[in-house]
């Protein structure tokens, strides 16, 4: 190899040498150092290169360089290597074209610059990169080559990976609905990839003629300004790019888009490329919107909703108040919120137990919706009645999440109910009282009929007949005078009905006593008391009339008492059971009376009231006479 030819060489691998400048040499001196083989042999070595000189009319080639780490032969075994030896070590997939390159290239004498795979003596390949140059006669012909062979394999092996992941990168992009582009500011060009088609509606091609001033004539045209202006700042300063507008697509429709970008800077600082990601995010918009829509629609129902909607923790800790907060309860959404006013504090002491109760309640039995009343403490001291609707609200494992619910201002309500109901109690009081007293009129009318008879039997009956309205009168005085209009106290009556009953016979000093043994707190609904009433005027009645005859001292006992109250009801006379004694030690009833169909009109009387109240009646003689009436139906 001459001067010559080694310049053109080195010069083929340093093409960026300034003019002017020395080539890679221990001296300036090119001619004496490539006359010293072994300095030659020792650059060729020392660069990982491989090196070859073919004499193209003679087909011999010169080997010399890392011949060993290239291909894995001595130095010796490769200059053996010939042309067709060297095709013969290109990878399969490689050949046809390498050999094609070559052949063309020993007519031609065109430089070849070409990656390839050769395989090494161990039968693993390695990536190599070509340059070769060529030598031409005055024909033009070429008739020498001089080349280099560079190790790229892991060059080759880096861009295949990175190759790899921008696949899977794009393939991500695409399959998500991402746009990416890649901006040359120097340039304005863009290279577009990703769901091109998809997004924007143009095919890859189409899209790569939108350089950055097109770009500007897909925003919509109320939104240029706002859209270019950040972009144009972003661009000059390098701050990340960030916009969501709506963007033409290729048929005129638009899209609402989102791009993100970041910029990158040369060592000057300016911005030079642009990076981002572009995304469809119509429906993400739209279903933005309609939520705001909702929120706002929300916002306004609860500011006029004249109630208050809340949500409570797991432990009944407000975490949510909406409406008339302040109106209601006198204190501000963020009073209770904050835990400065506590829920319980605003509900009236003698509410409370109720209100934890039904707290309790809505634990035990989660899909149970509790609606209840009760009244609240508010900041003036003031108390309103509310009415508050409250349920679980369970999440996807149905487990309680949170308790929700309503509450309503009811105290006009309870006002207004107040007011019909004092009147309705004035109207029944004033309808007792009239009754009393016309059943009193019809006593007086029956005493002074009474009194145009001489008859015994005929002023009997007349008593009779007066002691009966007497007992639906006295009835309807107690319910007059108690606060319980409909449930009078049967006790307190028995104890009036016999007093009068005593005195209707002009017998308050006689030998004849009265016992009465009474359950105290019996309350009777009226259609129950008033046949119960007659039926003791009936039996006591008749016992002061028979059972002393010829001024017999005797005695008259009553007694009442429960006999069944139910575990629901403690403490009170609904759906109770009782048992009522009416009994005397006097000479008893007649042997041949027939109690069941008896002749006379009292005791008639009494056993149609006693079927009449559902109840029984017994009959007992036994030095006596001893009636036994259980009875207990809608009482209280």
């Amino acid at each position: 190899m001459d001067e010559v030819e080694m310049e053109l060489f080195l010069k083929s691998r340093y093409p960026e040498l300034p003019e002017g400048e020395k080539l890679p040499f221990s001296d300036n001196s090119l001619a004496q150092s490539l006359k010293r083989e072994e300095n030659y042999r020792f650059f060729a070595e020392k660069t990982g290169r491989m090196f070859f000189d073919a004499d193209i009319e003679k087909m011999e080639i010169g080997w010399a360089g890392a011949i060993k780490d290239l291909t894995g032969c001595d130095a010796e075994e490769f200059k053996q290597i010939d042309l067709d030896a060297f095709k013969e070590l290109l990878h399969p997939e490689d050949r046809e074209r390498v050999s094609r390159i070559i052949d063309s290239a020993l007519e031609t004498g065109e430089v070849i610059d070409e990656e390839y795979r050769l395989r090494r003596k161990n039968g693993s390949y390695v990536h190599l990169e070509t340059n070769v140059i060529f030598l031409k006669d005055e024909g033009e012909r070429p008739y020498r080559a001089l080349g280099v062979f560079k190790d790229i394999t892991e060059k080759v092996l880096s861009r295949q990976k990175l190759e790899r992941i921008e696949e899977k990168f794009l393939y991500v992009a695409k399959q998500t609905g991402q746009l990416i582009f890649d901006i040359d500011t120097k340039t304005d060009k863009i290279e577009w990839a990703g769901a091109i088609e998809e997004i924007t509606g143009f095919a890859p091609g189409e899209l790569s003629k939108v350089d950055l001033p097109a770009l500007r004539n897909l925003i919509h045209p109320e939104e240029i300004n706002k859209v270019w202006s950040a972009l144009e700042h972003s661009l000059k300063t390098g701050n990340k790019f960030y916009q969501e507008f709506w963007a033409r697509k290729k048929n005129g429709s638009y899209i609402y888009v989102e791009i993100s970008s970041i910029f990158l800077k040369d060592e000057e600082g300016k911005v030079y490329r642009a990076l981002g990601v572009m995304k469809d995010v119509t429906e993400k918009k739209q279903s933005r919107e309609k939520l705001e829509k909702s929120e706002e629609r929300l916002r306004t129902y609860m500011q006029n909703f004249k109630g208050i909607g809340f949500q409570l923790d797991r432990n009944f800790i407000p975490v949510m108040m909406q409406g008339a907060v302040k109106e209601i309860l006198g204190y501000s959404p963020e009073e209770i919120l904050c835990g400065k006013i506590k829920c319980l504090d605003l509900v009236d002491p003698e509410d409370r137990s109720q209100f934890l109760a039904n707290q309790k309640e809505l634990i035990e039995y989660p899909k149970k919706v509790i609606e209840h009343e009760y009244r609240i403490l508010r900041r003036d001291g003031t108390k309103k009645w509310v009415h508050e609707v409250i349920q679980n609200i369970r999440d996807s494992e149905g487990e309680t999440w949170l308790f929700q619910g309503s509450i309503h201002d009811i105290t006009d309500k309870k006002l207004a109910e107040e007011t019909v109901k004092r009147a309705e109690e004035t109207r029944k009081k004033e309808i007792h009282h009239r009754i009393k007293n016309n059943l009193q009129v019809i006593s007086s009318l029956l005493d002074l009929e009474a009194e145009k008879f001489t008859s015994l039997e005929v002023v009997e009956a007349f008593r009779e007949s007066q002691n009966r309205v007497i007992s639906m009168s006295m009835i309807h005085e107690e319910l007059y005078r108690s606060g319980d209009l409909e449930t009078p106290d049967f006790t307190g009556y028995i104890q009036k009905l016999a007093a009068e009953l005593f005195r209707s016979y002009k017998l308050e000093r006689a030998e004849i006593s009265l016992q009465m043994d009474l359950e105290e707190g019996v309350y009777l609904y009226m259609d129950t008391a008033i046949p119960l009433g007659i039926i003791i005027n009936e039996l006591i009645s008749n016992s002061l009339k028979h059972a002393f005859p010829d001024g017999r001292k005797g005695e008259i006992r009553i007694k009442l008492y429960k006999t069944e109250n139910p575990e629901e009801n403690p403490g009170t006379c609904i759906n109770s059971r009782f048992m009522l004694l009416i009994s005397d030690n006097g000479a008893g009833l007649p042997e041949n009376i027939d109690f069941e169909n008896p002749e006379t009109l009292g005791l008639q009387l009494v056993n149609t009231l006693v079927k009449q109240i559902e109840g029984e009646i017994g009959v007992e003689m036994n030095a006596g006479t001893e009636f036994r009436i259980v009875f207990g139906k809608n009482d209280k």
